[in-house]
């Protein structure tokens, strides 16, 4: 149901509702594209559903859908009594857009976009969940400002970047606006780091520096793996768990995981 003439959008009410069933909410944010933030999503989805627990991965990224490639997830999402119900793969329960319109371009406006996650998130039957992880897009807009406002207990983000200058000061925005709204940030974690030998030593000073700035964790610095590339290719989310990329993950997550074996 969207905003009637009271100005009142009742989805949000249904959204509150549904997430009453999910104990933690994970946004993970970057500001800008191509920092493998959907990699790093998926792959911390796939890690605690193996470790047996109950998990949802929401694909709000609108403008490059890529949870259902990553998982090789296919078809409509099922109607049931309670809602759509999302369909299970690798052990995560996913909703993406993509599941709907098959890799065909959406065309959306941001105001469209937020309206799109609205209903996902409020005709969605995630049932009970552990963690639902959210794949947000790369902006600090409507849909970012949407999710933030909900009030959800158990809501937290998590900050993406690569080393470059580029990507730390779009980080640096989103840091700005998860602080001035009061919302929980687990910590910066740099991606893509290269080897020592390339002249990595200095590329872990960037996520240190906006770490250090807002007082968060740095929760790690993720190597460039060329195995990450391969697995997504092959849409092998088993691979991906294999990867040096998916190990150095699972000890940045633990912060945030607590006694989870991961």
């Amino acid at each position: 149901m969207s905003e009637g003439s009271s100005g009142l959008d009742f989805r949000k009410g249904m959204i509150r509702k549904r997430l009453e069933n999910v104990k933690r909410v994970l946004l993970v944010l970057s500001g800008k594209g191509g920092v493998g933030k959907s990699v790093v999503s998926a792959t911390l989805a796939a890690m605690l559903a193996k470790s047996g627990l109950k998990v949802g991965l929401l694909d709000a990224d609108l403008y490059g859908p890529s949870s259902a490639l990553l998982f090789n997830a296919r078809g409509f999402p099922a109607e049931g009594e309670s809602g759509l119900i999302p369909p299970v793969a690798g052990g995560v329960k996913l909703m993406s857009v993509d599941l709907f319109a098959s890799g065909r371009p959406i065309p959306l406006t941001g105001s469209a976009a937020e309206q799109v996650v609205l209903e996902l998130l409020a005709l969605t039957d995630w049932g009970r969940l552990d963690y639902l992880i959210v794949d947000m897009p790369p902006a600090t807009g409507d849909i970012m400002m949407t999710l933030t406002s909900l009030g959800k207990k158990g809501l937290a983000a998590v900050v993406v970047t690569m080393p470059d200058r580029l990507s730390t000061t779009v980080a640096h925005r989103v840091l700005e606006l998860l602080q001035s709204g009061d919302i929980p940030t687990v910590g910066v974690l740099g991606n893509m780091m290269r080897p020592r030998s390339s002249g990595g030593h200095a590329e872990g000073q960037g996520p240190r520096r906006l770490a250090k700035e807002f007082g968060v964790p740095l929760l790690g610095l993720l190597p460039y793996d060329a195995g990450v590339s391969k697995s997504v290719q092959k849409s092998d989310v088993r691979s991906l768990l294999k990867t040096r990329f998916a190990r150095e993950l699972r000890r940045s997550a633990s912060p945030y995981t607590g006694d989870v074996v991961l």
